[in-house]
């Protein structure tokens, strides 16, 4: 087809078009696959035929070209949030300006295997910070391990900021940090951090970890299996920070300074 031929279809059948050559070129499952290979060897790799591919890429740019002209926000959108990494990586990279804070959170999302709205909750999460009041020495007990699984939460979101092009990022996800061991001082301060073993089976990762972290004092032999766990995670922040984690620890039962 010309892109005459393409700039005269219904906005509908582009898009249809779109997904079609997005699951024919593969973006999204063949960096998809890649990750789990470097958890495990073993794992598939899709087959690729180049030429099946030149092809999707010509109707992708072809399809895109006009679908950012005539700016259909809302469908994208949609295909920002599919089940399918390769709908989801390619809407992303080819019509992302329509739709720019979820195309960042769908290119992040399909990578750990997150939807894209789980990601964006997390990304604007980050940004928010806690109020000033009460100080974590002022809290209870129950509020300050409250405290922890928010900044650890925020702490998981900084990760899928992009702050390899944006330093004030890189700051947050460090001051966020720095709000975590700061908890687990306090808590140590007062003899609580087996308070944090319920957060060894949370949901997210990064809470898992933290808390894992945290209580290699109090029940070392859970918290290494959780962290030996999130360590499987090769080639993610996750996965480098749990190994670090592990291996200060090894070396001379360091956790943080304080802890």
């Amino acid at each position: 087809m010309s892109a005459e031929d393409y700039a005269v279809l219904p906005t509908d059948r582009l898009l249809e078009l779109f997904a079609d050559a997005a699951k024919r070129f593969g973006l999204g499952s063949g960096q998809l696959a890649s990750v789990r290979r470097m958890r495990d060897p073993l794992a598939s790799k899709p087959a690729q035929n180049p030429e099946e591919q030149k092809s999707a890429a010509a109707q992708l740019w072809a399809t895109s070209a006009v679908l950012n002209a005539r700016q259909p926000i809302a469908q994208v959108e949609r295909m920002l949030e599919d089940d399918d990494p390769d709908i989801r990586a390619t809407t992303a990279a080819f019509l992302g300006e329509l739709s720019p804070e979820l195309a960042a959170a769908a290119s992040e999302g399909y990578l750990v295997e997150l939807p894209t709205r789980e990601v964006l909750a997390l990304q604007r999460r980050a940004r928010q910070a806690p109020p000033e009041r009460p100080t974590l020495e002022e809290m209870t007990d129950d509020e300050l391990v409250a405290r922890f699984e928010d900044a650890a939460l925020r702490e998981s979101g900084a990760g899928f900021l992009d702050y390899l092009e944006n330093d004030d990022d890189k700051d947050l996800q460090n001051a966020i940090v720095g709000q975590v061991w700061d908890i687990m001082r306090q808590l140590k301060a007062r003899g609580q951090l087996a308070r944090l073993l319920p957060l060894l089976a949370s949901d997210n990762l990064t809470v898992r970890r933290e808390a894992a972290t945290a209580c290699l004092r109090t029940a070392e032999a859970q918290a290494i299996g959780v962290l030996e766990d999130v360590a499987r995670n090769l080639g993610s922040r996750e996965g480098f920070e749990a190994g670090m984690a592990l291996a200060r620890w090894r070396k001379d039962r360091t956790i943080v300074y304080g802890v």
